[in-house]
């Protein structure tokens, strides 16, 4: 596999992390009847997800944004 395919299927990976955790949080505000709908009671099912998906989604964007990077000083190495 190639640095820009890695690269890519990392940003990939963090956008589907993104999604994730809005879903999720979305998922838990429905499962509540009495919950009253909002932004205010948005973000407090966002926090009820944690931060675990937040901090995996940026891990993957930094590690994908270095490995296209890289392999594009690589590429104009060669030429």
């Amino acid at each position: 596999m190639s640095r820009r395919a890695a690269g890519v299927i990392l940003l990939a990976i963090s956008a589907f992390l993104t999604g994730v955790k809005y879903l999720t949080a979305s998922i838990y505000s429905t499962s509540v009847p009495a919950s009253a709908y909002g932004a205010d009671s948005f973000k407090q099912w966002l926090d009820y997800v944690g931060g675990n998906l937040t901090t995996y989604s940026i891990i993957a964007l930094i590690a994908g944004i270095i490995y296209l990077i890289l392999a594009e000083i690589y590429d104009f190495d060669k030429k």
